[in-house]
């Protein structure tokens, strides 16, 4: 059994916080592993490095002002509180000694592959000269000094979630207090990119971190200036995320967030990361300005941070360095004229992003928005894309006089700004906006289009968006049953009027009516079970952490009922513990594509229940958002699901699982030479062989 185990609580458990930092090793490890290309080794350390940022920023910036702070905590959730921040922490010391080992290995492995990252210490004359031109004509004016000892600095108004340089500058060549001065660079990547392209020779490529560069021209930012001596090292701060609501009520939800997002930049830091040879007194001064205290997070590591980057990292050209391209799969290209809403009213379809084109889902709304059969649409729009045609399909549609309403949830995490944006543009089009309450998060993805001929839904387990559609996987099931339908526009009704007693025939909907039917799906296999017959629960999710739901699901396990789970995230459940889990087989899969999608997969005494849709368990999804599951009765698209978490249960390829605090691959197990099953390839092969047999 897991050493993390609580012993207040009388059945085992892993803290959500503790089992993240499992589900960021995964990623790490994939990094590791010698059989994939190399930039795709270096995609999952940039993937590790964002995931650990907002990491930091909202979950350790809960738990901190939880023990520092907070009135509403116990004793016992901030004694909790102060655990788990320790056991994060001192997995986040040895993951980070594990990130710096990967990438010293990962940069070896790129010179053997004929692309080279070199320092400012490295430059021949000639590259010298370009990165002097590279200076004057891209970088000049973009980013420029600012010194911390200015009487109007202030840290918490000037120094941003960005990497910077911190400068030390030698007035002459004995080093001493007196003796220097100290300024801040940010280093501009959102302009300039992170890498620089020097011009490769003899048949090499060559590379520079922008950081380089700049440490390569520090005289040029000091015009007028003769230090003696220039050090420059990296350092970025870390801030809380979270920002409170204004309560005012005479101002418009749209305001409140936005100065709410304007307040998250001054957020209390939380963490700042460095290289680890910064002098002491340089350090200091960082994190005298940051305000930082002993609970705060230090992070030494090499001269590079802020490695989200990487997944930026330009392969120059050469060929092999990343997966081989794989292309959506249309499932009717030869039918692309014809009517995609009178397909659907014939019968359901479930679309599989990113092995499906989302092509599928905005023709459906091209339709919809030309349509004279079409009097309605209405939809829920968590995040879009930067250039969004689903929102211009959507505009297009109220300029063609259908009605139109737009759910949008303001509160979407990092990206309030782009929805307020959007939530301008189309009222200015003539959609009807909608937003959420402030405490009840629209999470759910849902569409309803009304027709003369019949209405439609569409329930998904992702955002629609273009973007995340291509790496995302997520279901979308597209029907014309009237009890699904019908359950689609109540919700719709209950967004609006979220305190109304809206009862649901068809779809479970969070926050009201969910748990309750889960837990009797869950009791009903439990009866089976202990009356001989047989009993299964699959799931296939991206996180389960809610307290009941694992102790339900140890209950069914104990009960005999078969407990099967593909979980791509946090886990709070620990499998084969005695007395609680023998039997339960857990999968982790991190493979090129984002698992994302959600289904639960009932037995029902022989008739399974099939559902997908939004929610994960966990006690904010349950409890405090809206959340949609819909069945699904087409028995082709039950096979689909059936085979889609059967594959997922059976990677051996990319699956992980944790025990007693380690993270193990499943390909580990096997003798070498093993053929090994990969589910998101058998899952695109099956795809495909389906659009052949048409």
């Amino acid at each position: 059994m897991a050493s993390s185990t609580v012993t207040r609580r009388h059945f085992p458990y892993i803290e959500r916080d503790e089992s993240w930092m499992y589900f960021n090793k995964r990623i790490l490890l994939e990094a590791r592993r010698e059989d994939l290309p190399i930039l795709e080794r270096f995609n999952y350390l940039g993937i590790y490095s964002n995931n650990l940022d907002e990491f930091f920023r909202v979950r350790v910036a809960s738990l901190r002002r939880m023990v520092d702070t907070s009135l509403e905590a116990t004793e016992d959730e901030r004694k909790k509180a102060r655990e788990v921040l320790r056991k994060i922490l001192r997995l986040n010391q040895e993951y980070s000694q594990l990130f710096e080992e990967t990438f010293e290995e990962l940069l070896h492995s790129l010179s053997e592959a004929h692309i080279h990252i070199v320092n400012e210490r490295e430059l021949s004359r000639e590259q010298e000269k370009e990165v002097r031109r590279f200076f004057m004509e891209k970088i000049n004016g973009t980013t420029n000094p600012i010194f911390i000892n200015s009487p109007t600095f202030s840290a918490e108004r000037h120094l941003k979630e960005s990497l910077y340089l911190a400068i030390v500058l030698w007035h002459n060549i004995s080093e001493g207090e007196e003796n220097h001065d100290i300024a801040l660079i940010e280093v501009p990547t959102k302009d300039l990119g992170r890498f620089f392209r020097l011009k490769d020779k003899a048949g090499e490529s060559y590379l520079m971190f922008l950081d380089d560069v700049l440490r390569s021209c520090l005289p040029y930012f000091f015009i007028g200036k003769k230090y003696a001596r220039y050090e420059a090292y990296t350092f970025k701060f870390t801030k809380d995320a979270e920002f409170e609501i204004d309560q005012d009520l005479r101002t418009s939800v749209i305001e409140k967030v936005s100065r709410g997002v304007k307040r998250r930049k001054r957020g209390e830091t939380v963490r700042v990361v460095y290289d680890e040879a910064i002098p002491p007194m340089v350090l200091k001064k960082l994190s005298d300005m940051a305000e930082l205290n002993y609970r705060d997070t230090r992070v030494g590591g090499g001269r590079y941070h802020n490695m989200r980057d990487l997944m930026t990292l330009p392969d120059c050209g050469r060929k092999g360095l990343r997966f081989p391209p794989r292309e959506p799969l249309r499932m009717d290209e030869l039918r692309y004229t014809e009517s995609v809403i009178a397909e659907i009213l014939e019968r359901d379809r479930c679309v599989h992003f990113p092995y499906q084109s989302f092509d599928h889902f905005l023709r459906l709304l091209q339709e919809a928005a030309i349509s004279p059969a079409v009097t309605e649409i209405r939809i829920s729009l968590y995040r879009v894309a930067q250039s969004s045609k689903v929102i211009k399909a959507l505009m297009a549609a109220a300029q063609n006089g259908k009605r139109v309403t737009a759910v949008i949830e303001l509160l979407a995490r990092f990206d309030e700004q782009s929805n307020i944006s959007w939530s301008k543009k189309m009222q200015d089009s003539g959609i009807n906006v909608v937003f959420g309450h402030e405490k009840l998060k629209i999470h759910s993805k849902l569409v309803y289009i009304a027709t003369t001929q019949g209405n439609i839904a569409c329930i998904g387990s992702g955002n629609l968006h273009e973007g995340t559609a291509k790496v995302y996987t997520d279901l979308m099931l597209m029907t014309a049953h009237k009890g699904i339908t019908s359950d689609v526009l109540k919700v719709f009704d209950f967004i609006e009027r979220p305190f109304l007693n809206i009862h649901f025939k068809e779809l479970l909907v969070a926050p009201n009516d969910m748990r309750q039917p889960l837990y009797n799906m869950i009791n009903r296999e439990i009866r089976l079970a202990r009356s001989g017959k047989e009993a299964f629960i699959r799931l296939k999710l991206n996180h389960i952490v809610d307290e009941k739901m694992v102790q339900k699901l140890y209950e069914a396990c104990n009960a005999g009922v078969h407990v099967e789970l593909c979980l791509r995230g946090n886990c709070s459940l620990i499998p084969q513990a005695t007395g609680f889990s023998e039997g339960m087989y857990i999968n982790s899969i991190i493979s090129r594509y984002l698992e994302h999608s959600r289904i639960y997969i009932f037995g029902n005494d022989g008739k399974p229940r099939y559902f997908i849709g939004s929610t994960d368990w966990m006690a904010r999804n349950l409890d405090k958002r809206i959340e949609v599951m819909t069945p699904v009765y087409d028995e082709d698209i039950q096979r689909e699901l059936d085979f889609i978490v059967s594959a997922g249960l059976s990677d051996t390829e990319q699956g992980y699982y944790t025990l007693d605090g380690e993270v193990y691959a499943r390909w580990g197990d096997f003798p070498p030479g093993t053929e090994l099953f990969n589910s998101q390839d058998a899952i695109y092969q099956y795809y495909l062989n389906q659009k052949n047999k048409r």
